[in-house]
């Protein structure tokens, strides 16, 4: 049985994840404008070098990203139950261990960002969360799940394509990871500014 949860504050590994995305969406346009230029000179040899070390880059960012991002993720999880404990479709290790599924990591990553997403939305009636459009989240996810199907053809077009939107999915993600880091750190914000004013205070003139 998990522990009770506690909130920890996501915004270091928020930045850490922004720039690792970043360092990554610029990898894959390195790649794709590599890919490109190859493309007019196939027999480059300075190109193929310069691709295979963009590859080799990006590779290596991926896997670093990939972790820093599912820790965030793992952290707003988490949050999202002290935030708002209800409406929560899987249990928080599902954070992590959803990517490392066939075909259920392309859904259920996402459906768990979703939830953490509504759930930090801003309290509303009876601290029910207000809806909060998800735009950002649905955008980034299709972007990447593009990306993925684009990197399995074959053909030189798509492969650019591909690079392309790994790139406009980093962007898109380093958005998710800003927005909804901003939004848990204002719930937090609320949440000590509460406790520093005691039940038993009253203003003055009132008994």
């Amino acid at each position: 049985m998990p522990s009770p949860a506690s909130y920890t504050s996501p915004r270091s590994l928020g930045i850490a994840a922004s720039v690792l995305l970043g360092l990554t969406g610029a990898a894959a346009l390195w790649n794709a404008a590599a890919v490109l230029a190859l493309g007019t000179s196939p027999d480059s040899a300075a190109g193929l070098a310069l691709l295979g070390a963009g590859g080799v880059g990006e590779v290596l960012l991926t896997a670093a990203t990939a972790v820093v991002f599912i820790m965030w993720l793992y952290r707003v999880r988490v949050n999202a139950e002290v935030i708002y404990p209800h409406g929560h479709q899987r249990g928080r290790g599902w954070a992590v261990g959803a990517w490392f599924l066939p075909f259920v990591n392309l859904y259920l990553p996402w459906r768990i960002t979703t939830d953490v997403w509504q759930a930090s939305g801003p309290a509303g009636e009876h601290g029910v969360p207000q809806p909060v459009p998800a735009t950002v989240v649905n955008a980034w996810w299709s972007t990447w799940i593009a990306g993925l199907l684009l990197a399995r053809m074959p053909a030189q077009a798509t492969v650019a394509a591909s690079e392309f939107c790994t790139a406009a999915a980093a962007v898109l993600a380093i958005l998710v990871v800003r927005r909804l880091t901003a939004m848990q750190e204002r719930h937090a914000q609320a949440a000590r500014a509460v406790a520093a004013f005691p039940a038993y205070w009253a203003p003055a003139g009132r008994s």
